[in-house]
């Protein structure tokens, strides 16, 4: 029997600032399109169910309801944000060192500008 090596795992990496925004990119990705039907529903209310979309509103309106669509639009915005890097690297643009992580770190601060702007308009 071969004793081959194993491949190494996440655990054994140090984390770095490009893998987390890889993992987060895919997890975003995977939540946005989980919560598409939902979101379709909601809209589709308005002209098949007025009073069902009357309910879902209410429902909306709730607190911790408008915190969730805070992580909601923070993970599409991370989700969107990072897929506009990822194509600008099709084109081998900044893809030096220096340039990936000022991209990345832009991309954190006006993630969480917009997502601030978004709060201030669902709790005002």
């Amino acid at each position: 029997m071969t004793t081959s090596p194993l491949s190494p795992h996440l655990q054994i990496h140090k984390p770095v600032l490009t893998m987390i925004f890889s993992i987060t990119h895919r997890i975003s990705g995977i939540i946005f399109a989980i919560s598409l039907p939902f979101l379709a529903f909601w809209i589709g209310s308005v002209y098949f169910a007025p009073s069902g979309f009357e309910v879902l509103s209410m429902f909306f309106n709730l607190p911790f309801v408008k915190l969730i669509f805070i992580f909601w639009f923070f993970a599409l915005n991370h989700h969107l944000l990072n897929g506009l890097k990822y194509f600008l690297w099709t084109f081998a643009k900044g893809m030096e060192l220096n340039q990936v992580y000022l991209i990345s770190y832009s991309i954190l601060l006006i993630n969480l500008i917009m997502t601030a702007i978004f709060s201030w308009s669902i709790f005002s």
